[in-house]
């Protein structure tokens, strides 16, 4: 991975950078993965719904202690934790099959549902990284931390057609091949804990600000939960067509199978890395508020158009047509709300918005599942793009004269 990265990139940034491609690897296959492997133990619509809803308040939970603690133990020492804790969880899904177990589960591993663009750690590499790269670096790092994660996610759902082939080489059950690529995958969960173990003290805040973080008293904190309430009308948005409750409705809406699923979904993160290439470069010419609100609106959309799609081709073509703007708001938000706060606010700004993302996301999945159980399978649909166009244009009107210090300089 280092051999990759431009020379530019600081060791601590590409150990973070690799282990977010592990993780949006394991993310990837399980977003394809859990709606099936849930429903074939025995999990009804409502129940896969909570299921994720549950990885989202588990989320919301390690957040809240980042928020709080991560200065005063360590981003390092969070970092490891909380990837090992994952592991743990993994272990028991992959072993149990009793619904109330799964349900607990969801909850220790913050298991969303979605692709790998949320979880506890995030926040914690993101401060990281915004203290390792130079300002002139920081929206490019955050391309090509993103870039990595798209890449690896797209692998990581082509191989959630692993299952399908273990049927038919290996004669196994569809629940034994599903439970044997999720034992597979808390492997990659240890490995990423050794790369954060690896990470310098550089990744830490500095000696003299170790101490615990009261949020509601930081210089930026108007600021802070301003954003965090956007951000989280956005997720709120995400949440209801999070990757597994997508791939449920194609496969209800079209009888789409697992191979055809895992398949369509690495065409759509293959699209993906190509926006969040672009995202540097646009964000570069453009200024990183106008990338973010502007990349939404078609998203949006094409959104609308796959909901009313009658033929399955069409609403393939469509969702990959949004792949190329579904990302490309995310290394500019990155850069921006590490950019508009002070250092030792970073881990609390990015915690506060998976927070807040994640207490969004809660409501998100179990409101589709019932929507989708319901038989009204478009709905959920309309509704993200619908919220998404309102976060849009909520984003622009509050914070289109908010800029980072590196566009106020180009501007003087």
């Amino acid at each position: 991975m280092a051999a990759a990265l431009p020379d530019w990139v600081a060791r601590d940034a590409a150990l973070i950078i690799a282990a977010r491609a592990l993780h949006t690897f394991a993310q990837g296959a399980l977003a394809v993965l859990l709606g099936v492997y849930l429903a074939a133990s025995g999990l009804s619509p409502f129940q896969v719904g909570l299921f994720f809803s549950l990885g989202f308040a588990g989320t919301a939970a390690l957040s809240f202690v980042s928020a709080l603690a991560s200065e005063r133990v360590g981003r390092r020492g969070l970092l490891t934790a909380y990837t090992g804790l994952a592991a743990l969880a993994g272990v028991a899904l992959a072993a149990s099959g009793d619904p109330l177990v799964l349900l607990a589960v969801a909850f220790a591993g913050a298991f969303t549902g979605a692709a790998g663009n949320v979880g506890p750690t995030q926040s914690l590499e993101q401060a990281a990284l915004a203290g390792v790269a130079p300002p002139s670096r920081r929206t490019e790092l955050f391309a090509l931390y993103r870039v990595a994660a798209a890449v690896a996610a797209a692998l990581g759902a082509l191989a959630a057609g692993l299952p399908v082939a273990l049927q038919s080489w290996a004669g196994m059950s569809e629940l034994a091949s599903l439970r044997l690529v999720l034992a597979l995958l808390v492997g990659l969960r240890l490995g990423i804990a050794v790369l954060f173990a690896l990470l310098s003290g550089e990744v830490e805040a500095a000696r003299e600000r170790r101490e615990w973080v009261n949020p509601l008293r930081l210089p930026s904190r108007r600021r802070i939960f301003t954003l965090t309430g956007l951000f989280s009308l956005d997720h709120l948005a995400g949440a209801i067509i999070v990757r597994g409750l997508l791939a449920l409705w194609f496969s209800e809406r079209f009888g789409l199978d697992l191979a055809s699923l895992a398949a369509l979904f690495f065409g759509a993160q293959v699209v993906s890395v190509a926006s969040l290439w672009m995202a540097g470069k646009v964000a570069k010419r453009i200024g990183l508020i106008n990338t973010m609100t502007w990349a939404h609106l078609p998203s949006a959309l094409l959104l609308l158009g796959v909901a009313f799609s009658p033929w399955a081709w069409l609403a393939v073509a469509l969702l990959l047509a949004r792949s190329l703007f579904d990302q490309m708001d995310v290394p500019a938000r990155d850069s921006y709300i590490m950019a508009v706060v002070g250092s030792h606010e970073r881990v609390a700004m990015g915690s506060i918005h998976i927070l807040g993302r994640s207490a969004a996301g809660t409501v998100g999945p179990t409101l589709s599942a019932g929507v989708l159980q319901a038989a009204a399978f478009s709905a959920p649909l309309v509704g993200s793009a619908l919220l998404k166009t309102a976060y849009v244009l909520l984003l622009w009107a509050m914070f289109k004269n908010v800029r980072p210090p590196e566009e106020r300089e180009r501007r003087d």
